[in-house]
């Protein structure tokens, strides 16, 4: 929880004090986004006392905490607002909600036991990666910087870098990588379940 903590308070206090605005001099949203995911993904999985936690722990427990995905409808109700571009808002808003909705089904078919609730648990994990994906790829393209191939009549959510929308691409969207690794992991981990 320490890791997690430091990564929480420096990401919000950078979100705070404008790190992440555009017009610095360093492109601190991508590499706020990019960082934990690179240095986590390897050591949370190659960690043996992660290891044993999550071997002790039930697959359920990882999948259903994503459940908060659902509040990712703030990106539908500001792309219906027009305070940020539909061209992130709609696909990243659906998917969140939709990983969201489906995080406690997807719970409950691992819980079963089967096969086929383990491969539906996996598909899961890969759909919403897959929104983060779409999320991370159009965020950079409707965000002033190199990346940048829309130019959107409203701004993305990297346009301005404030405080407290940057949060999500800076914090909640690696963290949300990190969990679905985890449950992946876990998934592939488990002994063969019953048919």
């Amino acid at each position: 929880m320490i890791p997690y903590t430091l990564w929480f308070a420096v990401a919000w206090s950078a979100a705070i004090n404008g790190a992440f605005r555009t017009g610095t001099s360093l492109p601190v949203l991508p590499v706020a986004i990019w960082l934990p995911m690179i240095i986590g993904v390897p050591l949370l999985l190659l960690s043996k006392r992660v290891g044993r936690v999550l071997d002790a722990m039930p697959a359920t427990w990882l999948i259903a905490l994503q459940l908060y995905r659902v509040f990712g409808s703030w990106a539908l109700v500001a792309a219906l607002r027009g305070t940020l571009t539909g061209l992130l808002g709609w696909p990243a808003g659906i998917g969140d909600v939709l990983t969201g909705l489906f995080a406690v089904p997807a719970a409950i078919a691992v819980a079963n036991g089967t096969a086929q609730g383990r491969r539906a648990a996996i598909i899961w994990n890969i759909f919403g990666l897959a929104d983060f994906a779409v999320a991370i790829t159009m965020g950079a393209i409707t965000s002033p910087g190199p990346l940048q191939l829309i130019v959107p009549d409203v701004p993305s959510i990297g346009a301005t870098g404030a405080y407290p929308g940057v949060f999500t691409p800076a914090f909640a969207v690696p963290c949300g990588v990190l969990l679905h690794a985890l449950a992946l992991r876990q998934l592939y981990r488990r002994v063969k379940p019953r048919a």
